[in-house]
């Protein structure tokens, strides 16, 4: 039986009508680009990326090159990332995309709206991830000027304890001043010593730092003999105790080439 009601009639005169052209959703009709990373093709709208970074908005906008083809057009004139690894760009790739569904608010509200959506929503917040993706994920966004990601992964990371060696590195290479004293703290605190992953971490010279400040905090009345069993461990688990206000004052003392970790 053929629907013959107002509705199928509208709805048959508008498709078959060929003056009415389709109209392009403002919202779900994307404009994509193509990327390469790792001899590996993705495609990926383009207003994403514009809108977490300046650095792909700004090349969205460049005139096409020689021949009038825009790289990122199609699949023989790519956008090549260089210096990118494949799994760090799929990592970040996910989070955008978990993210994209997620409400937003003005551009000075964003940033930590969007990261307490990821961790009150357990529907729409960010993939489960390990440690060493959450750092590919700061790379990137420490890379491209990602300011929403890179929040989301700094707190992330943060929720990670009994890393502090690889925190202090973070911190040096991606600009993350938060890790730096409290990570410090804990190394100069804890009662096992620093190990070679440690020093591979915060390089040679800052370890010889933490281990004369290791030594100088050490009270040797609580020794028995020549050489002590096991060091000690000092209550460093909370900030502003009278330990940890000891240990980071002594930091400012002997890391003087670290001031910019200081603010």
């Amino acid at each position: 039986m053929t629907d013959t009601g107002p509705l199928s009639t509208k709805i048959n005169n508008t498709t078959s009508n060929p003056a009415l052209s389709p109209a392009r959703s403002p919202a779900f009709y994307f404009d994509c680009a193509i990327f390469e990373v790792e001899n590996v093709l993705y495609k990926i709208p383009r207003a994403r990326l514009a809108e977490e970074s300046s650095l792909f908005e700004t090349m969205f906008t460049l005139p096409p090159g020689a021949g009038n083809t825009s790289e990122g057009e199609d699949d023989d004139h790519p956008i090549h990332l260089p210096q990118t690894e494949r799994k760090d760009w799929e990592c970040l790739l996910k989070l955008l995309f978990r993210q994209v569904l997620l409400p937003r608010r003005s551009i000075s509200t964003s940033l930590i709206f969007n990261y307490q959506s990821f961790a009150s929503n357990p529907i729409s917040g960010p993939p489960e991830f390990t440690l060493e993706e959450w750092v590919s994920i700061l790379k990137l966004a420490t890379k491209w000027d990602m300011s929403t990601a890179r929040a989301c992964a700094i707190e992330k990371i943060a929720e990670y304890s009994g890393i502090p060696a690889k925190k202090i590195r973070l911190a040096r290479d991606y600009r993350v001043p938060r890790y730096f004293i409290p990570s410090l703290v804990q190394l100069i605190g804890r009662s096992d010593p620093l190990t070679a992953d440690d020093y591979k971490d915060i390089g040679v010279e800052c370890a010889l730092k933490v281990v004369s400040l290791r030594e100088r905090y050490y009270d040797p009345n609580r020794s028995e003999g020549m050489f002590r069993q096991q060091r000690v461990a000092s209550d460093v688990s909370s900030p502003m105790t009278p330990a940890w206000n000891g240990i980071v004052s002594e930091i400012h003392k002997t890391f003087t080439d670290h001031d910019e970790f200081y603010n």
